[in-house]
């Protein structure tokens, strides 16, 4: 032991004053960083990826894709820091372009550096908007909020705008979203028939409402006395005033006005059906979201605060209700109730246990070291420091340091004790029984830091996620070592070991407690322990083959599957939800049947489950409708308290009862969140036809496996479309391609107007025809277009209409054509890694034999799996190294620390027979377990070398 350490213990034990201060301090800084510790339900990680996105209102995905994927990945080629570049063009909407980040680089330098070279780019279509280059944000649901009840839509929309203009006002809320709205509209249908009769177009019409409504410039009238506008224009705000507008001035000087041949209606956008139900009821929902900046329990009690003071504002109608649920806050709540309860049990039994054994001065400050070291703990969790949470994981590091941060006060606080007893309770045996074993628990503790620091560094973005509770555990242990050399040794310098009970009958009892303990133990160790290490001593070989023997063992059962590995496990959500996605023909109307569908079998599950337990009432407490979309949308629930049945059984049973709706393409049913996909297979490849066919090979070989659910993919042939192509007749009336789909834009989408602001909404003036004459193909084929001088044609008569599909959406990686095949796991059934180990050996080989020229990749869990596997066993060897030299500078020797390190295989035999006894799957945090049991169970093994050294030099 160094001579600065020496000198430092003694300092300490004699000035006690200066250790309570230190106990006061550590302790009163945690208290105060407790209020400022964020709170997470799950840890948010920083950003590790760019979007590129491009926009524009023509082209098609083969142009785009050809065009300005290729043209941004190849000036991206040689820009440093980039992992994978993912494109998706679409036929509508434009190109993203999502940039993977390679660990350990700086996301601000990749964001400009890919930005210097999109602005470089000059060959964007003419119609295309500026680039778009953003980080990939961290968020996190918080809370719902419905508002539901059976009113019109507007009366909903404008209380959803009200609460949510609320919720952004309370300083604790930064997000939210509603879901389930539509934008307001002012709808001008016309047909064609009343067109025709006045010798009009659409777009006759359309100039009309502009030339009548919209907001002109305005002149100004001024001089030195006089500052006066002049305006004469005037817009329309309601169906009325629209109507008002003139449309036609027939000879007589009579004008006919919108109103006289148009339906108006002030209405909501239709273009986008959307569906939002809350316990049957017709709903809007906002949800409240956090970002990695935010606190959210104080998101989640300012959202709570404010709709108690909506709701008690009498803004609501009386057929309205409002509500929250599915509050993610209780997560971490539950956890840090968990948390004070393990530590007060955990002070209980260090306390007892210590006053059994030792004495009961001894036990209290022992046990006092758990205050110092948590609170220090949180202290330095802080920004100004780790820069950690309160959430999951950082909460299970401080579960797990309970059973570790008390070993060494132990050891000195019994060293100490003995050495009082039988020396005398002086300040010298204090220093001298502390100094005795500080050596031994010094290197023990700073083996045990090595091995978590090892785990806090294993890279990966899910290993990284996983690994936060190795930090905490470090630091707690780094505390421990600060409590048990200088503080503790502070306090029982006053111990006085040979104060007698006299005729307290509490103290009495207690000493008569203390020795049953004592005799008993010493029992074992005579009758027990002492004979078995004889004969182990006496057959030392015999023992060493059995338990090399058990080692193997041990170390086979997860490759013979004994012991089943299941890298990421799921975690349980609070909530169950059901993920639809329709074919892309089916219609809105359709892809509402299905929900309903899920709905209705949401309650017939719990029915029957509640049947079975012969329970009355239904468990389902909330339950979600939503679609936004024509071909896709959810449904949520979250299950009562008391529900007499698990959310892992309903989830089942739900998913049983539910199949594959009608028209469905996936669908899946879950409850646990899902961070990365537990089975993604990407093709890639240069030709169209071997990825469709190898696609739809891989698809019908995993609906043959029973753990897999909800298969995906982008194998679809796309978008059913009428294609219309100008004939030699179309072009010689005056038609081109622009002009056709001009027309046929306004007559069956509608065209919008003009855009004005209303309140706090931006409403959308839309002509088109009515609902009638654009619901169906006859209603195309007999459609009429104009030529430049008004006369009206048949559209038939000028292109010729075809059926077919188009691929709406083209996907590349890495500059290769590239189909994805995703799906669920039933890890109770199969993990993802023996799925992924099944595919490989099966399947894989098969596909690259018929392809040659067929990549194969599987990303989602097994990607990350495979990184971040690749990084745990490079730190627990960088782990063992650490922790050889630890050992060999105080044992100042090259080969005992290899008998002490013995230990270390024998901790993973533990480990794994535990996972086989309880039936668990060895994950990530299992191996990050075994990984830390390498500096633990090397603890008893140096402080036993210790003693029989210190034992041999006549200490």
């Amino acid at each position: 032991m160094s001579s600065r350490m020496r000198g430092i213990i003694p300092w300490f034990a004699q000035n006690s004053m200066a250790a309570n201060l230190l106990l006061i301090l550590i302790i009163s800084l945690g208290l105060m960083q407790m209020g400022k510790l964020r709170k997470e339900a799950f840890p948010s990680l920083s950003p590790n990826s760019l979007t590129v996105s491009v926009t524009y209102d023509s082209g098609s995905a083969q142009q785009s894709e050809e065009g300005l994927a290729i043209k941004i990945e190849e000036e991206l080629e040689d820009v440093l820091g980039i992992k994978t570049i993912t494109s998706s063009s679409t036929t509508t909407t434009g190109t993203t372009v999502t940039i993977e980040m390679k660990d350990d680089y700086d996301l601000d330098t990749l964001l400009r550096d890919v930005k210097a070279k999109v602005d470089a780019i000059s060959t964007f279509p003419t119609d295309a908007d500026k680039p778009v280059i953003e980080k990939a944000e961290c968020e996190e649901h918080a809370l719902w909020i419905q508002l539901y009840g059976e009113v019109g839509r507007h009366t909903l929309q404008t209380l959803a705008e009200e609460l949510k203009d609320d919720l952004l006002a309370n300083s604790n809320v930064n997000r939210v979203e509603i879901s389930g709205d539509l934008d307001p509209m002012i709808s001008v249908e016309i047909d064609e028939a009343q067109l025709q009769s006045y010798g009009l177009s659409l777009s006759d019409v359309e100039d009309a409402i502009n030339n009548e409504s919209g907001s002109s410039r305005t002149a100004v009238l001024r001089d030195k006395n006089l500052y006066l506008q002049l305006k004469a224009s005037e817009q329309a705000y309601l169906k009325e005033e629209f109507a008002a507008i003139p449309l036609v001035t027939l000879e007589d000087g009579s004008q006919i006005h919108l109103g006289d041949v148009a339906k108006i209606d002030d209405t909501f956008d239709d273009e986008t059906p959307t569906l939002s139900r809350f316990n049957g009821h017709t709903s809007i929902a906002l949800q409240v979201i956090t970002t990695g900046e935010d606190d959210i329990s104080r998101t989640v009690a300012g959202a709570k605060k404010v709709v108690a003071e909506f709701k008690n504002s009498g803004s609501l109608p009386d057929n309205v209700k409002l509500t929250s649920w599915y509050d993610r806050s209780t997560t971490i709540i539950e956890r840090l109730k968990l948390l004070a309860e393990n530590a007060l049990t955990g002070f209980i039994i260090v306390f007892v246990l210590l006053a059994m054994f030792l004495n009961v001065s001894v036990a209290f400050w022992v046990a006092m070291g758990l205050p110092f070291i948590f609170f220090g703990t949180l202290y330095f969790m802080g920004d100004s420091f780790a820069g950690l949470s309160l959430n999951e994981f950082t909460t299970f590091g401080f579960i797990m340091a309970l059973g570790i941060v008390v070993d060494d006060a132990v050891v000195i606080g019994e060293s100490v004790y003995t050495l009082r007893v039988k020396e005398g309770d002086t300040i010298e045996n204090t220093i001298r029984g502390t100094q005795a074993v500080a050596v031994p628990t010094l290197f023990g503790v700073l083996t045990t830091v090595a091995a978590f620091y090892a785990i806090s560094q294993v890279s990966g973005h899910m290993g990284e996620l996983y690994s936060q509770f190795a930090i905490v555990v470090t630091i707690c242990l780094v505390l421990s070592v600060i409590e048990s050399k200088l503080i503790l040794p502070s306090h029982l310098a006053h111990l006085n070991t040979r104060q007698s009970p006299g005729k307290n009958p509490v103290q009495r009892g207690w000493m008569w407690v203390q020795k049953i303990t004592d005799q008993s133990l010493n029992l074992v160790n005579e009758r027990i322990y002492g004979p078995l290490i004889k004969i182990s001593l006496h057959h030392r070989y015999a023992v060493l083959v059995v338990f090399a023997g058990i080692f193997i063992f041990a170390v086979s059962m997860p490759l013979t599957g004994m012991v089943r590995m299941s890298f990421f496990p799921d975690i349980p959500g609070d909530t169950v939800r059901a993920e639809l996605t329709m074919k892309n023909d089916a219609s809105y109307g359709q892809t509402h049947a299905a929900l309903a569908l899920l709905e209705s079998r949401a309650h017939e599950a719990d029915q029957e489950l509640r049947d079975a337990d012969d329970d009355k009432g239904s468990a389902i407490a909330y339950l979600q409708v939503l679609s936004e979309a024509d071909q896709s949308g959810s449904v949520k629930l979250q299950l009562t308290e008391d529900a007499p049945y698990d959310i892992d059984t309903f989830t089942r049973k739900w998913r049983a009862l539910s199949g594959m709706p009608e028209g469905a393409k996936t669908m899946s049913v879950r409850n646990a969140p899902a961070m990365v996909d537990a089975l993604r297979i990407e093709l890639r490849s240069s030709d169209d036809t071997v990825l469709t066919l190898a696609g739809e090979a891989l698809k019908n070989r995993l609906s043959t496996i029973a753990a897999v659910s909800g298969i995906e993919d982008n194998l679809e042939p796309g978008q059913p479309q009428l294609f219309m192509e100008l004939t030699a007749q179309g072009r010689a009336l005056g038609f081109t391609t622009d002009m056709l789909a001009e027309q046929v834009l306004q007559a069956f989408s509608g065209q919008v107007v003009q855009r004005f602001q209303r309140s706090v909404d931006e409403v959308e003036v839309k002509v088109r025809y009515p609902q009638g004459a654009r619901k169906s193909v006859s209603d195309v084929l007999n459609a009429d277009v104009r030529t430049s001088d008004g006369t009206v044609v048949p559209l038939t008569s000028v292109a010729n209409i075809t059926y077919g599909y188009t691929r709406d959406t083209i996907t590349c990686i890495d500059g290769k054509r590239a189909v994805y095949v995703s799906a669920d796991v039933d890890k109770d059934i199969m993990s993802s890694t023996e799925l992924v180990a099944q595919l490989q050996k099966q399947l894989v080989p098969k596909l690259k034999q018929q392809y040659p020229n067929l990549d194969i990749d599987f990303s989602g869990e097994a990607e990350e799996q495979a990184e971040t596997e690749t990084s745990m066993v490079n730190m627990f060897i960088l782990a063992l190294f650490i922790i050889y030299f630890l050992l060999a500078i105080p044992l100042k020797s090259y080969i005992q620390p290899f008998l002490i390190m013995t230990a270390i295989p024998f901790g993973i035999v533990g480990a794994v027979l535990g996972h086989w006894v309880n039936d668990l799957s060895l994950g990530i945090l299992s191996l990050n377990g075994i990984i830390a049991l390498a500096g633990v169970v090397v603890n008893d093994s140096l402080l036993l070398f210790w003693w029989f050294t210190m034992i041999s030099v006549g200490f």
